[in-house]
């Protein structure tokens, strides 16, 4: 939606439900007009297009001349693909009421889902110079040239948005997309010192070098940047909790943990940070406390299927694997494409001996997110055990083709070709194993004990050993 319009959710939600006990019970209660406009945006936010739709009707037959409830069916229509209406009354009032910046926006914008980018972006420079919010306008034109394919004009304009406010989280992340899509690291980093040269005290531009250090894997120089803005702005809760999660890529959970409580004081508590600090705390091993971060986590937000994910873990790792499973089921429910989830209900469903339902898991992961060794492993693993050679080799041929660097893959696949009889294909997955890494060859006496008596095996492996200890 276009504006900014600030209201507490939890009477915005009482708000909701008076409203919809009304409609329900046919009883014709008074709603001002700002009510009606809360009630719109309110099941906007919610990505409840239809029900904004509906609500903006009603409202419109209160309040027929209201050109901001317009404004508001317009959008709903355009998000309910129905382009053509929500664009014809969004020319209506903007004739009614030019140069209302709201309407503008929102017509620029619209151009973008019909395919008419130019004449979104002919629009907003001719408005420009009148523009209140330019902030707004030069990241609309920043969206206008991303849909004509002009990347470099896109990030003047994202650029542009952020000089002017440079806490533009949507301007930001425009940049940083470009950022990676065109490999221009360099150029952006360069950008946000530019900033830092002229305001050392900046602590946006602090900020927002640090999240490009970040994306770069430069966790430690992310840790300054994030350090230098909490140092200038220490109730900076964005700051606090992309340093925990540097501090996590870097392994220092203890400091994660209180770069998250400080994120909670700074803001409150809320289910990414609660979820955050259950990571944290699960990382150190602290399992008891991870699970009660979790469930506050989940508690504040149901829907937050991070938060189902981590309790899941939390009872896997105390070996409560039939909670785990209810845990991980409730985090798929929410998000079926997570791969993660998938490999944790495996795993859970693979210690309590359910090996059909494990298999068809690891299955699922493997097709959602190709690459993860452990899904090829274990996957493999199943198979063995039940004698299921061909499908194990199956498996593993799809992990080396994903991963052909694993050494462990190839030294697996040893073993299932030898059960397989075929031998020779046996010793050319050996001496690949071998030459990527000899000391994981205890892999294969793990699975087959028996070959430390094959002699030919013995022999190709003492090769290497001594080929190592050569000068």
């Amino acid at each position: 939606m276009t504006g900014d319009h600030d209201h507490d959710w939890e009477e915005d939600k009482k708000l909701v439900e008076r409203f919809e006990n009304s409609l329900k019970s046919n009883l014709d209660m008074f709603f001002d007009e700002e009510e009606l406009e809360d009630i719109i945006r309110f099941y906007f936010d919610q990505q409840k297009f239809l029900k904004a739709l509906r609500a903006s009707e009603f409202a419109l037959e209160k309040f027929p001349f209201s050109v901001e409830i317009k404004l508001l069916k317009a959008q709903c229509l355009i998000f309910n693909d129905e382009l053509e209406e929500g664009l014809s009354i969004l020319e209506n009032i903007n004739n009614i009421s030019p140069n209302n910046e709201e309407i503008v926006l929102a017509l620029a914008n619209a151009h973008i889902l019909a395919g008419n980018p130019q004449e979104g972006v002919d629009l907003l420079e001719k408005y420009l110079p009148m523009a209140e919010d330019k902030a707004e306008v030069y990241y609309s034109l920043g969206n206008l040239f991303r849909a004509k394919g002009d990347n470099k004009q896109a990030s003047h304009y994202f650029k542009e948005a952020v000089k002017i406010r440079i806490n533009h989280e949507d301007a930001l992340f425009q940049l940083a997309m470009i950022t990676e899509e065109e490999g221009s690291f360099d150029e952006i980093l360069q950008f946000y010192q530019e900033f830092i040269d002229q305001d050392p005290y900046s602590a946006g531009a602090w900020y927002n070098l640090g999240v490009v250090y970040n994306r770069l894997g430069r966790f430690e120089d992310a840790i300054k940047a994030y350090d230098y803005a909490i140092l200038i702005d220490d109730s900076f809760a964005s700051a606090y909790f992309n340093l925990g999660n540097a501090l996590m890529n870097t392994n220092q959970y203890e400091l994660a943990l209180e770069a998250y409580q400080n994120t909670i004081n700074c803001e409150g508590a809320n289910a990414e940070n609660c979820c955050y600090m259950g990571a944290a705390y699960e990382k150190l091993g602290k399992i008891d406390e991870a699970f009660k971060y979790f469930k506050k986590s989940a508690k504040l937000d149901e829907e937050y299927d991070d938060a189902w994910f981590g309790l899941g873990m939390c009872m896997l790792k105390k070996e409560k694997f039939f909670e785990a499973i209810h845990y991980f089921k409730k985090a798929l429910n929410l998000s079926k494409e997570n791969a993660n989830y998938w490999v944790g209900l495996a795993d859970a469903e693979f210690n309590l001996g359910n090996l059909q339902a494990s298999s068809e898991a690891y299955e699922e992961a493997i097709n959602l997110e190709p690459g993860i060794m452990e899904t090829y492993v274990n996957l493999s693993v199943i198979y063995y055990d039940q004698n299921r050679f061909e499908e194990a080799v199956d498996v593993i041929s799809e992990g080396i083709e994903e991963l052909p660097e694993e050494a462990e893959l190839y030294y697996r696949m040893v073993v299932y070709q030898i059960k397989l009889g075929n031998y020779k294909e046996a010793f050319s997955y050996l001496e690949n194993a071998l030459t990527l890494d000899f000391d994981r060859h205890t892999v294969l006496y793990d699975l087959m004990p028996e070959l430390k008596q094959q002699k030919a095996i013995y022999k190709l492996i003492a090769q290497y050993r001594d080929d190592k200890l050569l000068p």
